[in-house]
């Protein structure tokens, strides 16, 4: 006796035949990978729809099709993820690097001053800070401390690095564009603090390859500079060596007013006997 096969129970018999189409998710894929070369943001985007298409693509029995534009999108996306990512983390470890060796300076300066190790502080500093007087220091290490409380340290990790330069970069705004200013945030009891520290774009010196500062600058949230040596920045800093700043100049030279005199006194001063 004959069987005839159960067309029913062969799993792989297309009972309707259908026109393969090609999967959405890996063209989206090869799309957002390629993209992802201009922006970090559709790379990850791309490593999913990569995968996911081409188990939607195993999972349809022939009905969608697009495995190479899947593994191409996949393999862009991948390769474009890892490129920023090292583009991050190789930006951050310079940043950190470029912290550590000029913020080293400013701690250390900063941490001797607060010790009352003036000659320390001052052998760390190029001219013209270095000439900066006890009295100065002191004065600096007062009027900070009093309004930014005291120096805690340097950014740890990337994540206070970039949180610190967020901060302070409005601060900075005024001193944008300038040779020599090197900008960095610090960390106080306050807040982080906007420190600058300024090189001789032309010289050199200092403690290995880094250049001594010849100022720094620390700018408070509301732009009071405090500052090595006094009056080194663009405004009357507020540590003067009798903890005041310094008026402004007013440009107008100042006389003695010449004491009235008598109207019929002669060129010798002396007065007409026979008056008016």
């Amino acid at each position: 006796m004959t069987h005839m096969p159960d067309t029913y129970a062969q799993r792989d018999v297309h009972l309707y035949q259908e026109p393969e189409r090609t999967s959405v998710m890996a063209i989206l894929s090869l799309v957002l990978g390629i993209l992802g070369c201009c922006t970090l943001v559709t790379a990850p985007i791309g490593v999913l729809l990569g995968v996911f298409g081409l188990i939607g693509i195993s999972r349809s029995k022939g009905r969608v099709g697009g495995t190479g534009l899947a593994i191409g999108g996949l393999i862009v996306s991948v390769l474009s993820l890892a490129i920023w990512l090292g583009l991050i983390f190789g930006a951050g470890g310079m940043m950190k690097m470029f912290v550590k060796q000029f913020g080293g300076n400013i701690e250390q300066v900063l941490t001797d001053v607060q010790n009352g190790d003036y000659d320390a502080a001052r052998g760390i500093l190029g001219s013209p800070a270095n000439t900066a007087t006890d009295e100065e220091l002191a004065a600096f290490h007062a009027a900070y401390t009093k309004d930014l409380g005291s120096f805690v340290g340097l950014p740890n990790g990337l994540g206070e690095l970039f949180s610190g330069y967020g901060a302070v970069i409005e601060q900075f705004e005024a001193y944008n564009g300038r040779q020599g200013y090197i900008p960095m945030p610090i960390r106080f009891d306050s807040d982080w603090v906007l420190a600058i520290y300024v090189i001789n774009p032309n010289g050199g010196g200092g403690q290995g390859s880094v250049p001594a500062p010849e100022k720094i600058i620390l700018v408070g949230p509301d732009g009071r500079e405090y500052t090595i040596p006094a009056n080194a920045g663009d405004i009357d800093s507020v540590n003067q060596p009798d903890g005041t700043a310094a008026a402004p100049d007013s440009g107008v030279d100042s006389q003695p007013d010449e004491a009235p005199g008598d109207e019929n006194a002669d060129e010798t001063g002396t007065q007409d006997p026979e008056g008016p």
